[in-house]
């Protein structure tokens, strides 16, 4: 009887040595800020491989099975990770884990009790190139991890010495079938709109200017009239609000981001100097305006003030308002007390010296061909600097998560256009996939991740849209592009 229960004892240790000692008792999950860990726990000591790439991670664990309630697929649905594939094989058992990004993680095991586990850093940022779109233009995508979730980003990285980067506005479009019908139904739609800026979306003011891509460009009222800094092919369209932050584009094809303000007046014939208070704005009583044809075809003002239209340095005509603007000039209109002193002063042939100079704090560029604001400022000489506040931006832009445009230079002079996905507005529409969007702080260290040193934030949220070839990369957060008084181009040269 004993030699009966011994052979029987040798074939229980034979049979379990044979079909594996070591067996898979759970699969745990734990889930924090900052990491995201799974635990693999076993009833014995183990040996296990490994196979890494960017895709997956292959963990074999030799001479080991699973236990009855380990089901072969682990459903996960985290950001990095989505799930854990459990597979038999003859050696043992091979665990897949599929991963969502290219992450950071550490793989490490303990013993009493035995356990496998894998932890992975939320915190990552993945670079990959979308392609070069010209010479000297290339498109990047971005997906950045943090303890807050997962932001996507687009960049246009650009040589603007071998590619054309200019301000562009939006146009007057014919409606669509659609549009014509909205507008029937709502005659007063309209009603109190600015006649003289429009709007559109970022493709068609792209497909307009034949331009391989673009971005949103600065903050806009809702008539379409851009709001701050805007200087087209060295015509002034609009001034500066609180000196705010500006990209800069020189006649030598060099890039800057600086705060700027504008001296902006004219002299007449007998040295009489006249300081201009707005342009292409309505003009308000006592203020001097600047009209050029960025404003339309006429001022539109009344006849509560004088107008002089000047064509090549010349006063062509002096009279009262609504004045047709001259494609090779500009108008000059003034109310109040000041009109006087204009007809005393100026007549009909006069020449009129007009100065526009564009002052940056600190930069010394060449001669100015375009420039666009926004703000705030998010980077300068390197540091971290959002001058939100000194800039006088309300909470609607200077506070919280949302979609953002930003504009960034590098060391080598490359210019960095950047669009961040803020989360859908449908909530249908929000996936683990969705970008959360970034605060103005963060975007100031993303835009620093890729290698700016100067940067600044444009127009956000519901406008931010990135235009390439014919589509748009980007998510806007509306889900379809909103139209918008402007955008920053890029064509050949």
């Amino acid at each position: 009887m004993k030699k009966i229960v011994f052979f029987l004892l040798l074939f229980l240790l034979f049979s379990a040595a044979e079909s594996g000692a070591n067996r898979l008792e759970k699969v745990r999950l734990g889930f924090y800020p900052d990491k995201m860990r799974a635990v693999f726990d076993l009833d014995g000591d183990f040996i296990y491989t490994l196979e890494e790439s960017k895709e997956k991670i292959v963990i074999r664990l030799q001479n080991t099975e699973a236990s009855p309630d380990i089901q072969n697929y682990v459903e996960v649905s985290d950001m990095v990770v989505k799930y854990i594939e459990v597979e038999k094989e003859d050696s043992g058992l091979k665990i897949t884990v599929p991963l969502a990004e290219p992450v950071p993680y550490n793989i490490f095991s303990l013993g009493d009790p035995n356990r496998l586990i894998i932890d992975f850093d939320r915190a990552f940022t993945n670079v990959i190139s979308g392609g070069t779109i010209i010479d000297g233009v290339e498109h990047l995508i971005v997906s950045k991890g943090s303890e807050k979730g997962r932001v996507n980003a687009h960049v246009l990285k650009i040589d603007p010495g071998k590619a054309d980067v200019y301000p562009a506005l939006a146009r007057k479009n014919k409606p669509n079938v659609l549009e014509s019908f909205v507008n029937i139904l709502n005659p007063w739609k309209e009603t109190g709109a600015d006649p003289h800026f429009f709007r559109a979306r970022v493709s068609q003011i792209a497909e307009e200017q034949r331009a391989v891509a673009a971005v949103n460009g600065t903050y806009f009222a809702y008539t379409g009239k851009p709001l701050g800094s805007l200087l087209i092919d060295k015509e002034l369209v609009s001034t500066p609000i609180y000196d705010r932050t500006a990209l800069i584009l020189s006649d030598d094809r060099k890039t800057y981001i600086d705060n700027v303000m504008i001296d902006c007046y004219f002299l007449t014939a007998r040295g009489v100097k006249y300081n201009i208070t707005g342009v292409n704005q309505g003009r308000e009583n006592g203020s001097i305006i600047l009209y050029t044809p960025a404003w339309g075809e006429q001022t539109g003002t009344n006849s509560d003030g004088v107008e002089l239209i000047i064509a090549g340095s010349v006063v062509k005509e002096i009279r009262l308002g609504n004045s047709t603007i001259p494609q090779d000039g500009y108008c000059i209109s003034v109310s109040g007390p000041v009109a006087q002193f204009i007809h005393d002063n100026v007549k009909a042939g006069d020449k009129i010296d007009l100065h526009i100079k564009i002052i940056p704090f600190t930069a010394n560029p060449g001669p100015i061909r375009h420039m666009i604001s926004g703000g705030p400022r998010l980077l300068k000489n390197g540091v971290v600097y959002v001058s939100k506040n000194e800039e006088k931006f309300k909470s609607d832009i200077a506070r919280g998560r949302a979609a953002r445009t930003a504009a960034g230079v590098t060391k080598e002079g490359k210019l960095l256009l950047v669009t961040v996905d803020g989360l859908p507005r449908e909530k249908s529409a929000r996936n683990d996939k969705s970008s959360i969007g970034v605060t103005l702080e963060e975007l100031a260290d993303l835009m620093a991740s890729l290698g700016a040193v100067e940067a600044m934030n444009l127009d956000g949220g519901g406008s931010t849209a990135m235009w390439i070839d014919g589509t748009v990369v980007n998510r806007p957060a509306t889900g379809y592009e909103q139209k918008v008084s402007n955008a920053i181009v890029v064509g050949p040269r």
